[in-house]
């Protein structure tokens, strides 16, 4: 079995990642000596746990359930877990073929896919997020507890622990620089464990805080730059750890973000211009409604569309739901995304909280993503666009794993 190491960045557009190459020299370097895949499609919709999802499962959403940060669950909308994930993934099938696979920070895995698994920092933004005055039961699934994390104690092995890595909770006003931090930890976590006894075949990791200034200080940004080159940095600084730890030759790189970012000056106030009680879940410019009776669905429809808001015409949805939800999107060309009206302005219309967001609709080239695959095992070439469907393939096929996909992968490994 091959080995790799994937790493995703939060919110890189590709279109971003190309205004920048010359700024961010390890990725840069990567992507030329590699498989660069100038754009690649997020997963509808192209929110975070989507994406992520569409990382390692070779399926549309329509099969792995994961449409949407948040999903139906019978009468309430609540945050996606990893065990809401309803088929295989490329970490449970390494896992089966006999590889030694870790996670360290990625989101949507599953502990028990993994011979050792470290949560992400950001799960307290889950874990306090309340619908209703308190958050859903089910939010708990990311405290992992009563899992095994580390059966074989390697980190202790190592000398250090998970709970090393900073909590980013305890002081939310310095989220941006305490996420900066977690980062850096986790990525120098995962460089001490691959140079220890044995080495992982499959290695999962993110940096996280890049989407968090993307929101804060908008796509172009002095800061929000500096905090992609950064991200950049902390490559570097894993390639350099590996080179000199003696394992960068054994190791091949999949590097991506999970979205992209855009400007989305206005927002649609959806607790000012649905039915009162309605029960809505919105993922940037998508719109996921839950209609209480026919007759509300008809009154949603209607006034959605006096706002010029269309349904989403294409499967979506697991079969089990679909006639449970409905699902709209903002018109082609437009930028709008869909939010509560936290200022109490009373009006439909307003200007987003956000000086950036993702989730556009579905073709919006603006939410494709960056994509790299490099190393010892990777051609060197250049892919104009490719689909989320094929990610998961094509890490199966650079670590040697069979997998029940149907979706043809990026490359032949070397």
């Amino acid at each position: 079995m091959n080995k790799l190491i994937l790493i995703m960045i939060d919110g890189i557009s590709s279109d971003k990642f190309q205004q920048m190459r010359h700024q961010l020299p390890h990725l840069d370097k990567l992507a030329q000596q590699g498989t660069y895949v100038k754009a690649l499609t997020p997963e509808i919709s192209g929110t975070s746990f989507p994406g992520r999802t569409s990382m390692l499962v070779g399926r549309a959403p329509k099969e792995h359930g994961i449409y949407g940060n948040k999903i139906w669950d019978k009468d309430v909308f609540r945050w996606s877990n990893p065990y809401d994930v309803r088929t295989e993934t490329i970490a449970s099938l390494t896992k089966q073929a006999g590889g030694d696979v870790v996670n360290v920070g990625f989101g949507m895995v599953r502990p028990e896919d993994c011979h050792l698994y470290i949560n992400p920092w950001w799960t307290h933004d889950v874990l306090s997020d309340a619908a209703d005055g308190s958050p859903h039961p089910k939010n708990a699934a990311w405290k992992m507890l009563n899992k095994n994390l580390d059966p074989s104690e390697r980190l202790a092995a190592l000398g250090v622990s998970a709970k090393d890595i900073v909590d980013v909770s305890q002081e939310r006003s310095q989220t941006l620089s305490l996420g900066t931090l977690a980062d850096f930890q986790l990525i120098e976590l995962a460089s001490k464990i691959i140079a220890g006894d044995s080495a992982p075949d499959f290695i999962m990791m993110e940096v996280a805080v890049t989407d968090y200034f993307l929101h804060v200080y908008g796509t172009d940004h002095p800061i929000t730059e500096l905090s992609l080159r950064t991200a950049d940095a902390q490559v570097g600084m894993l390639i350099e750890r590996l080179r000199n730890s003696g394992h960068l030759d054994q190791y091949n790189f999949a590097i991506m973000s999970d979205h992209g970012h855009h400007l989305m000056a206005e927002s649609i106030h959806c607790d000012v211009l649905l039915p009162e009680g309605c029960r809505w879940s919105s993922e940037g410019s998508m719109l996921f409604i839950a209609p209480r009776s026919a007759k509300e669905a008809l009154e949603v429809t209607k006034r959605l569309a006096e706002q010029g808001i269309e349904k989403w015409p294409e499967p979506l949805l697991p079969d089990d739901i679909d006639d449970q939800l409905l699902v709209f999107c903002c018109p082609a060309g437009q930028y709008i995304s869909f939010e509560k009206d936290l200022q109490k302005t009373g009006a439909i219309k307003g200007t987003s909280k956000y000086q950036s967001n993702h989730g556009m609709r579905p073709g919006t080239s603006e939410d494709y993503r960056f994509c790299i695959f490099s190393g010892p095992n990777v051609p060197s070439q250049s892919i104009d666009f490719a689909e989320a469907i094929q990610i998961a393939p094509t890490i199966a096929e650079i670590l040697g794993v069979a997998t029940p996909w149907q979706a043809t992968p990026l490359l032949k490994a070397l």
